[in-house]
């Protein structure tokens, strides 16, 4: 007797919820690879080299703030009591996304107030921090590079 197509559905949604699990990876709707290639590049070029620079680290640029409301993500086998924990993982691009991911997952909002959550509110997220979000980007140097490759607006990112 042949499986149905209803139980590879389920087999797949159940295989996916595993791997998440396992990964101990949040999802968040509309946070995906463009948005995340997006939000890097508003923020340094994607520079995977850049270091900190007046208390912002990493390719995401990220303050010490923003790490701690993520929940303190570290490199494998780090401690986040450890005095370099943020800045480490800040500077690895692996590691910088988990705590963007993170960072939406908990504060993920309208900012924009247009009905959905999407990159644009993501984008001010990250500029802008849960408290000041619904400002606009458009007279920053982020929000002009963020204009570059905005998911929604059709330009692919050539970076």
């Amino acid at each position: 007797m042949a499986a149905s197509p209803k139980h590879y559905v389920w087999f797949l949604v159940y295989f996916c919820s595993l791997l998440i699990i396992i990964q101990g990876a949040k999802y968040v709707s509309n946070l995906g690879p463009l948005c995340m290639k997006c939000l890097c590049h508003a923020s340094t070029s994607c520079n995977v080299s850049f270091g900190c620079q007046r208390g912002y680290c990493g390719p995401f640029y990220i303050p010490r703030h923003y790490w701690v409301d993520s929940g303190r993500v570290t490199l494998p086998d780090d401690d986040p009591d450890r005095d370099n924990a943020f800045a480490d993982c800040s500077r690895d691009y692996m590691c910088s996304q988990k705590i963007v991911e993170n960072y939406m997952a908990k504060w993920g909002m309208d900012c924009n107030r247009d009905g959905v959550t999407d990159c644009n509110d993501y984008a001010a997220l990250l500029f802008y921090g849960k408290d000041e979000c619904e400002k606009s980007l458009s007279s920053t140097n982020f929000g002009r590079r963020y204009a570059t490759c905005n998911p929604s607006s059709g330009i692919p990112l050539l970076v």
